[in-house]
C-alpha cells in the first residue's frame, strides 16, 4: 500500500503570465487554494465585514455587561474576517 502526503507544493498558486496565457491554469488553482482555506467567500464577494454592533456609542462611554459581550465577539468575528481576507490578498499575489 502507498501513501500519499501532501507536500509544501500542493496549494501552490503560479504567477499570472503578464501574457495572460496561463489564465485558465492560473485561475482554477487559485479557486482551488482558496476553497481548501475554506476562503472561497471573499473571492465571490459573500464574505462581508462584520459590522460594529455598538458603533453608536461614544467614545469613552462604559459598556454594560451584554454591549461588552457583544463588542468581543465582533472583535473575534472582525479578526478572522481580517484573517480571510489577508490570506485570500495574499493568495492573489
Amino acid at each position: 500500500m502507498t501513501s500519499t502526503k501532501l507536500g509544501d507544493n500542493f496549494l501552490q498558486i503560479p504567477k499570472l503570465d503578464v501574457s495572460s496565457s496561463n489564465w485558465v491554469i492560473y485561475k482554477d488553482k487559485l479557486m482551488w487554494s482558496v476553497n481548501a482555506h475554506g476562503l472561497l467567500k471573499h473571492i465571490d464577494g459573500m464574505a462581508k465585514e462584520p459590522a460594529d454592533p455598538i458603533s453608536n456609542c461614544a467614545p469613552n462611554v462604559l459598556l454594560n455587561k451584554a454591549e461588552t459581550a457583544l463588542d468581543m465577539q465582533w472583535k473575534k468575528d472582525l479578526k478572522v474576517w481580517k484573517q480571510g481576507k489577508a490570506i485570500v490578498k495574499q493568495q492573489i499575489a
